[in-house]
Order: structure tokens, then C-alpha cells, then sequence
């Protein structure tokens, strides 16, 4: 019985090992939770990376559906462009900068630039397309 337990042990050890190594790897695009207008400044307006703003809200049920879908487009995409998270409880201020009447409200933003915008969960033709247009590709 002791063996069993050790061996189930080491199973499970082995697992949670191998999940976060596959979470290292995947884990090295830029994505972020914007604080605060300063922060905003300096991680989104002042880069040369472009940046899609995802304005989201933790009440928001398609907010749930599209962040995911833009995680994982930016980790396949990886340096090519940077994902700003915005919650607009959290930073109403950015929201009325942007006039963000809806969530989710997707942002793209180039040498400080807002270069397009759309509202609400795109399929995924139209969400890849969009940021392929962002990024040049």
C-alpha cells in the first residue's frame, strides 16, 4: 500500500511538473493588466510594439468568451504584439478616454495610434484578421 501511494505521489508530482513547463513555454508574449492611466502611457501609448486593449469587465459574460480567444492568439503570434488588459471598473477613466460604451470593446493601438476598434465577441476569421491587419501580416 505504501509503495502505491508513493508511486500515485510521484504521478502527480511528475504532472504538475510537466503542466508547468507547458505553461513556461506558452507564457512568453507580453499580456498585462493595465493599472492606471500612467501605466497605460508607458506600456501601451509609448511602445513601438503594437498593442490591442482588450476593455473587459469581471461581470461581463462575452468578456469571458473573447479574452481567452486573445491569449491565445497573442502566444501564437508571440512578440508580434502585445495584449493590454483594461477593466473598467478598475479604471473607468481609460474607458471614457476611449469611448468605450460596451464591453468587450478591443482596442488596436500603433506608435500611440488607435489604428481600429471593434465591440463584442468576432469569430475567429474575423478576430485573426484584425490582428494580422495590426501587426502588417
Amino acid at each position: 500500500m505504501q509503495r502505491v501511494i508513493k508511486l500515485n505521489l510521484i504521478n502527480e508530482t511528475s504532472s504538475v511538473f510537466r503542466r508547468s513547463l507547458s505553461i513556461g513555454r506558452t507564457a512568453s508574449y507580453q499580456s498585462f493588466n493595465v493599472q492606471d492611466q500612467e501605466d497605460f502611457q508607458k506600456r501601451v501609448l509609448n511602445v513601438s510594439t503594437p498593442v490591442l486593449v482588450d476593455f473587459h469587465a469581471k461581470w461581463c459574460g462575452p468578456c469571458k468568451t473573447l479574452g481567452p480567444r486573445l491569449e491565445a492568439l497573442a502566444a501564437e503570434k508571440l512578440d508580434k504584439f502585445h495584449l493590454a488588459k483594461v477593466d473598467i471598473d478598475n479604471v473607468p477613466e481609460l474607458a471614457e478616454e476611449y469611448n468605450v460604451t460596451a464591453v468587450p470593446s478591443v482596442i488596436a493601438i500603433k506608435g500611440g495610434k488607435v489604428e481600429g476598434s471593434f465591440v463584442g465577441v468576432l469569430d475567429d476569421d474575423k478576430l485573426r484578421a484584425f490582428v494580422n491587419k495590426l501587426i502588417g501580416e
